[in-house]
């Protein structure tokens, strides 16, 4: 039941956001990596105002981010994998990501009264060198922070080629490789997404990774894959461009073939989750076509294109759902 207290917290559930967004822009997560201090010596680091950052901190302790000991702050601990620079599950580049998106946000009634994006659409993916690398370092810290239950849902047994589409940074099927040995894995996107990836796989390479510059949407894929990959980009398309994907992902892949598709999902009634219906605004923000899909919508789209003996299942401690089907050995 709604209450005036839960509404007022509702209408300010920014500031939170807001409080994190500030200190990961100041550095403040870097610099309590390995030590904590005083708000004092913290501003004289960070180049800060001690009052107004001695709050900012007081904020970061009451949600939980950091703790207090005396004087003296530093992280809480549970955090630590998360906002430790150093980390393997360091999601700070995916935190500045959503810095950068935090005032697009505030031209949410202008995109929905006008119907258009107010971000250039392509200036993540090429047009703007700088938000290119951003996003696709943003993409990666994230994937990192959900990388064992997303391997973990994605079944490759007996599978020897994956193609994985709109591969962006690439760190998903990398893990796969590592896991699956034999595994050779070409990754599929835009030729300036690639360059990034690479840049990224010079940092954690791995065996058995090759690179195919296209773009899915106008381009023929490489075909003759035993499984396909399709992760974390479905919400950048519509309905028309979600069928004629499906059908060249099916048309990837060699008879007996497997297409694992992963991505935030609404429930079939569209009433949840919440996650899944927020994301899909932000598509509308910075995308003409983009939006979150239904599972079952998901589902509609494969058996439109083929495949058969279609599965769906909630990815655990992840807001990702999977959907995956099989291509009919007697197919081709």
């Amino acid at each position: 039941m709604w209450t005036p207290q839960k509404l007022s917290e509702l209408a300010t559930g920014y500031w939170g956001a807001a409080a994190l967004s500030s200190a990961v822009e100041l550095g403040v997560f870097e610099a309590l990596a390995d030590k904590s201090t005083t708000a004092a010596d913290l501003a004289d680091e960070l180049g800060a105002s001690e009052l107004h950052l001695d709050i900012l901190l007081t904020a970061l302790v009451t949600l939980k981010l950091l703790q207090r000991d005396g004087s003296r702050y530093g992280m809480v601990e549970s955090v630590r994998p998360y906002l430790g620079p150093d980390s393997p599950s360091c999601m700070l580049h995916a935190l500045r990501f959503n810095t950068a998106m935090y005032p697009v946000w505030g031209s949410l009634t202008t995109c929905v009264r006008e119907g258009r994006p107010v971000v250039p659409p392509t200036s993540h993916l090429g047009a703007d060198p700088a938000r290119t690398e951003q996003f696709v370092r943003g993409m990666h810290s994230r994937a990192l922070g959900f990388l064992r239950p997303l391997v973990d849902a994605v079944d490759l047994d007996g599978r020897l080629r994956l193609l994985d589409v709109g591969a962006g940074p690439g760190t998903i099927s990398r893990e796969l490789a590592r896991r699956h040995d034999g595994l050779s894995v070409t990754q599929l996107d835009l030729p300036p997404v690639l360059d990034a990836a690479r840049a990224i796989a010079a940092e954690d390479p791995a065996d058995g990774i090759a690179y195919y510059a296209a773009d899915y949407r106008s381009d023929a894929l490489p075909d003759d894959f035993d499984a396909v990959l399709y992760c974390g980009a479905l919400h950048q398309e519509d309905p028309d461009s979600a069928k004629a994907l499906c059908a060249k992902l099916f048309d990837s892949l060699s008879s007996g073939g497997i297409c694992h598709i992963v991505d935030l999902m609404l429930d079939e009634d569209h009433a949840g989750p919440s996650m899944s219906a927020l994301f899909s605004l932000n598509m509308l923000l910075t995308s003409p076509r983009g939006r979150v899909f239904a599972v079952d919508r998901v589902v509609e789209l494969l058996e439109r294109a083929g495949f058969i003996g279609i599965e769906t299942s909630s990815i655990p401690s992840t807001p990702y759902r999977r959907v995956s089907g099989l291509k009919d050995i007697n197919t081709e």
